[in-house]
Formats: structure tokens, C-alpha cells, sequence
């Protein structure tokens, strides 16, 4: 394990501290930058404990697919190429007007429902698969607290 301050190798338990409200464990030089943690009643020898058990639910995102980059200019082209009006246009995918002109000046980002809807009125592709992108995590790359925090020390 290691120090949460100074990222050194912790040797033997480590000191579990508080700094300005978040607990965090370090070496026994980092420990004089927070105030020690009292050990719990439940953590003490005897003490009966009780185990409750969190359902972990983990809510992973994948896109497996994105708008292309014109797309704004596509939808004016095939809107145009059938000789029809923003104002039609929005009737025959149910939408308002405004939408359409905020799509065709790539002012916003459509939704789903609304791509979808545009993709099957003109019979084409908005959409196109996203490559899957692998980050290779290196362990000696870990930032720890301590490159992120400037310690300020106290007064005496």
C-alpha cells in the first residue's frame, strides 16, 4: 500500500488521518499533516458488528455509436434535394420548426429519437460506429494526493 500524501511504499499498517474532512491513510512522516483517526467501538476487540451489505450497481456507458461530423449539412442538402421547407420538414418527423433550424445551423446536438427519425425519412446513415479506444493504465503513473495538494503547515 501506499502513503496517500507522499505515494511512498507504507511499511507495516500505515496511520489512517483526517485532512480537512477526507480520511486517508500515509506513512508514518505524512502523519503529522492531519489529525489521527480514532479507531471505532465497532473495531474494538468484543465488539459485536454488523454487516450491512450495500447492492452495488454499476451503471456502465458505452457509445457505440455517434452523429457524424456534417451531419447539420447532410440534413439541409437531403431537406433541400426534396425541395421542402424547415417547416415541412419538422410536420413529417412530428418536431418543431425551431429544432430543425437549430439542427441545420449545428447549433445543437439532436437527440437520439430525433436522428433516428431523420435517418428513416431521408433513408440514410447520421450515425456512424466509434472505434473502441483501450487506455493502458501504468502503475508508476498513479498520482497520489501529493502531487495534487499544497500542504500548508500550522502555525505553532
Amino acid at each position: 500500500m501506499n502513503c496517500e500524501i507522499c505515494g511512498r511504499e507504507i511499511k507495516g499498517k500505515g496511520f489512517k488521518i483526517v485532512v480537512e474532512g477526507s480520511e486517508v491513510t500515509v506513512c508514518s512522516s505524512c502523519r503529522q499533516y492531519g489529525t489521527e483517526k480514532k479507531p471505532s467501538v465497532a473495531s474494538q476487540p468484543g465488539a459485536r458488528r454488523v454487516v450491512l451489505k450495500k447492492k452495488r450497481t454499476s451503471t456502465k456507458i458505452e457509445f457505440t455509436e455517434e452523429l457524424v461530423e456534417n451531419f447539420h449539412i447532410i440534413v439541409r442538402r437531403e431537406r433541400e434535394k426534396r425541395g421542402w421547407s424547415q417547416e415541412q420538414l419538422a410536420k413529417k418527423i412530428q418536431e418543431k420548426e425551431s429544432l430543425i433550424k437549430k439542427i441545420e445551423n449545428a447549433e445543437i446536438t439532436p437527440e437520439p429519437e430525433v436522428v433516428e427519425k431523420l435517418e428513416k425519412l431521408f433513408n440514410i446513415k447520421l450515425r456512424e460506429q466509434v472505434p473502441e479506444i483501450k487506455i493502458e493504465k501504468s502503475k508508476s503513473l498513479v498520482p497520489t494526493l501529493g502531487d495534487i495538494v499544497v500542504v500548508k503547515r500550522k502555525k505553532k
